[in-house]
């Protein structure tokens, strides 16, 4: 009776929510793989004291929230924390949210309280910005969502048996994800769909990780992942952001290296707006000591974006791309954080330029 109804016959659970859960706590996971934290196991638990919000927030972002505010130092094991300490925490991401993704409906008690509804519509509200930020010029989800149907119809037009007419239908069988990464990579991601959508699922899912870094949010033996049942238009969200992520990770072919970095570089374009505009708010003059500021807000900025041997030498900072490809050539930028007084500023422009 229970699983008629959508309910998981174990549990009880309605299987829009476990499908969420799971999916949000994926894609929670995948953004912090790489931060010194304990792996989220229950999204709505772990969420509670603010650590793991405050963490994928500046992952999302880019920027530190540190000149917000700094969250509490977790107590010791034998200090119980309470809800007024987790709520205190919560202030200070909200705050954050507040004066970027301007989200309403939803506050620090709602998430310490562990609100499931409230807290996955705050999920999927922060997805659709930071993304839509992150792939330029869209600025909201009916843009975001015309954009990915354009992109998933240009990428399967040479595949007669898959029509992209929608977001939904169009990719329940799998076949569509597959047709994608046989356009980007032909030789590499053959393209041979079998009748099981379960099987097209995960070997596409598996395919967009190994070779492209895409995380793997859906469950690929989920048979009922584009089914039609009550509830499931609120779990179709996030298969959307499986899609956003492979728009954004994919090159535009196999062979287009150039064409995939200025891809990744407009990607980026809000995040570098964003580190720009935190590096000209600090009055980084010549001989003072916020020279010193700013050259440790570029290092922390230079670690986010996941720059290896990242290093402050004589007020100079340093770092370097994690992976590169040796065949390809090296691209060195140079950039001066410093600023002149004013005096200073005109005597430099009249020499450079000659004039009196």
């Amino acid at each position: 009776m229970r699983e008629a109804l959508g309910q998981d016959p174990l549990t009880g659970e309605p299987k829009w929510l476990k499908r969420q859960r799971k999916l949000f706590t994926n894609f929670v996971n995948a953004k912090l793989m790489d931060r010194d934290i304990s792996p989220v196991t229950n999204i709505f638990e772990d969420l509670k004291d603010g650590r793991i919000l405050y963490a994928l927030l500046e992952e999302l972002s880019g920027q530190s929230l540190a000149p917000i505010g700094k969250i509490k130092k977790k107590a010791p094991l034998k200090k119980a924390e309470t809800r007024i300490d987790h709520v205190s925490n919560l202030s200070i991401v909200f705050r954050y949210i507040n004066q970027t993704t301007k989200i309403t409906g939803i506050g620090p008690a709602d998430v310490a309280d562990g609100n499931e509804t409230l807290i996955l519509g705050l999920l999927w509200s922060l997805i659709v910005f930071f993304t839509a930020r992150d792939l330029g010029g869209v600025d909201d989800v009916s843009a975001l969502k015309k954009k990915l149907l354009r992109w998933a119809q240009k990428r399967t037009a040479k595949n007669p048996d898959v029509e992209v007419r929608n977001l939904k239908d169009s990719f329940k069988g799998g076949r569509a994800f597959l047709a994608i990464l046989h356009d980007v990579d032909a030789e590499g991601s053959p393209y041979e769909p079998s009748a099981v959508a379960t099987h097209n699922f995960k070997t596409a899912f598996d395919d967009a990780a190994d070779k492209y870094g895409v995380p793997v949010l859906l469950d690929g033996d989920d048979a009922d992942l584009w089914k039609e049942e009550q509830g499931m238009a609120r779990a179709r969200r996030p298969t959307r952001e499986f899609r956003f992520r492979l728009m954004k990770r994919l090159p535009e072919t196999s062979s287009d290296v150039a064409g995939a970095a200025l891809a990744a570089a407009a990607a980026r374009e809000g995040e570098t707006r964003d580190d720009l505009v935190a590096l000209c708010k600090v009055p980084s003059v010549v001989g003072s000591s916020a020279c010193d500021d700013a050259a440790r807000l570029l290092c922390h900025q230079a670690q986010l974006r996941k720059m290896a041997a990242v290093d402050v030498r004589g007020g100079f900072v340093t770092a370097a791309a994690r992976e590169r490809d040796p065949a390809l050539p090296t691209v060195l930028l140079v950039g001066d954080y410093a600023v002149g007084a004013p005096v200073a500023c005109c005597v430099e422009f009249n020499h450079w330029f000659g004039w009196s």
